[in-house]
């Protein structure tokens, strides 16, 4: 029997962790990788984020490059559990279509753009860009949910539902932000003709606005170190 034709159980895979001199295997589409030989592998995990001695095929969905990195790497056999855990192919195709990337630039340029319309507001005069703002503003919310509900899928499938600390902090973030942006939509709504005459509540609507877009910031810059991490080497131990 070939190599690549050896069965390899779960935990056979989970004891190669790269680990005390141990052989650092990953598994990818049923196929199980020695990734011993690479750097980018070294210390047992990749890019601060995916651990060896794991079936990281719903990980790697996320990841900036396909699998063409992994192909380079012996083949040492085939998982055992790979079929049996194989997901639906509706939801490899979902998962494949990478949606929470996708939608989560929209209420993060529509926020930011709803500043920026505000604040020439602030420069020119001109009436209408307070209009303008909040309907690009509206826009933004509205999609907002869908951007949580197709983040908490790639969390649950795409990294295993475990409550890291970066995915704690978008979830708070994300839970504040949907405060924010229900307190700033009520506001604009019962109270358009202050904020054209910028009275005390236009500037705290003004404030609210530059609050969402502090919000959508740090949640993109959340998601950017997930997806793509520090490349700062750690400090070597002495």
């Amino acid at each position: 029997m070939s190599d690549a034709e050896r069965r390899i159980t779960e935990e056979e895979l989970k004891r190669c962790d790269g680990q005390e001199g141990r052989p650092a295997w990953v598994a990818f589409r049923g196929k199980v990788y020695d990734v011993s030989g690479s750097e980018r592998w070294s210390g047992g995990i990749h890019m601060k984020l995916h651990q060896v001695g794991k079936d990281l095929t719903y990980e790697f969905t996320t990841a900036p490059h396909d699998e063409s990195v992994l192909q380079s790497m012996p083949v040492v056999g085939r998982l055992v559990a790979a079929e049996q855990t194989k997901a639906h192919p509706l939801l490899d195709a979902y998962l494949d279509l990478h949606p929470h990337p996708v939608s989560v630039h929209f209420p993060i340029a529509l926020t930011l753009a709803s500043a920026a319309f505000l604040i020439l507001h602030l420069l020119t005069g001109i009436e209408s860009l307070v209009d303008a703002a909040y309907y690009t503003l509206l826009g933004g919310v509205a999609i907002a949910p869908v951007t949580m509900l197709t983040g908490a899928v790639s969390w649950w499938f795409n990294y295993g539902h475990k409550l890291k600390s970066p995915f704690q902090g978008k979830a708070g973030l994300s839970m504040a932000l949907a405060v924010v942006a229900a307190a700033t939509v009520v506001l604009w709504a019962l109270n358009r003709e202050a904020l054209l005459d910028r009275e005390a509540v236009g500037w705290v609507y003004f404030a609210l606005v530059m609050v969402m877009s502090g919000l959508v910031l740090s949640l993109g810059k959340l998601g950017g170190a997930l997806v793509f991490p520090s490349r700062k080497k750690p400090a070597q131990k002495s």
